[in-house]
């Protein structure tokens, strides 16, 4: 299932569907949370925009092309988001194996992709690579509320 948000035009509908759920014996783990957004396409759009920046500026210090959009997004996940324990189930034998992978962009909320762009942000400052900040990005206009 996927997440749902609750609100009071909904209410109904949530308890008519856990009511199905609870019909079918099996068991389910109910998270309830305050809702949060997830990341916007905007954010999104300037992570890989920066990606792209940082691997060409690698690429031209190194006099190399070892470094590409893709593998720069890889060294930034494991940087600053660290891996999650994804369970899966064989579907030949049942057995669940444990494994786990890098946190994806896609499963925050807009104020965690903010705190990773900065993150990317301060570090690539402080390692001399100059990352582009579009005037009309969500990220600068956040960037000067805080400072206003």
């Amino acid at each position: 299932m996927d997440d749902l948000c609750l609100h009071e035009t909904n209410i109904k509908s949530i308890f008519n569907t856990l009511l199905e759920l609870a019909k079918s014996g099996k068991r389910y783990r109910l998270i309830i949370k305050i809702w949060k957004d997830k990341r916007t396409i905007d954010q999104n759009s300037l992570s890989h925009m920066w990606y792209d920046d940082l691997a060409k500026q690698a690429n031209a210090r190194t006099k190399t092309n070892n470094y590409t959009t893709e593998s720069v997004k890889l060294d930034l996940k494991e940087m600053f988001l660290g891996y999650e324990d994804v369970e899966h189930t064989n579907l030949l034998t049942g057995e669940k194996t444990v494994t786990q992978q890098l946190r994806k962009t896609s499963k925050l909320d807009i104020g965690e992709m903010h705190f990773y762009l900065q993150q990317i942000e301060v570090w690539a400052s402080q390692n001399g690579f100059r990352l582009r900040i579009p005037s009309d990005s969500e990220y600068q206009k956040l960037k000067m509320q805080q400072v206003a």
